[in-house]
């Protein structure tokens, strides 16, 4: 099974059943890194400098803790 759906599960089975908050912070962090692990595979996998760029500037972003939603 993949890091993106082992996290997304973990993340799902913490918001189905939290015990205290920190289940529900743990479940939106792991959201959050599933999306900073998907633009990291973007730049590795991207097969023009552009996209490469693209990719890269939006995983500053996300380093930095901006959204995008």
């Amino acid at each position: 099974m993949s890091i993106r759906r082992r996290a997304i599960r973990l993340a799902n089975a913490l918001e189905e059943a939290p015990r205290t908050e920190d289940d529900l912070e743990a479940a939106a962090i792991l959201r959050q890194l599933v999306r900073v692990h998907e633009v990291a595979h973007e730049v590795v996998l991207a097969k023009t400098h552009d996209a490469s760029r693209a990719a890269y500037c939006e995983l500053v972003d996300l380093v930095k803790g901006k959204t995008y939603e």
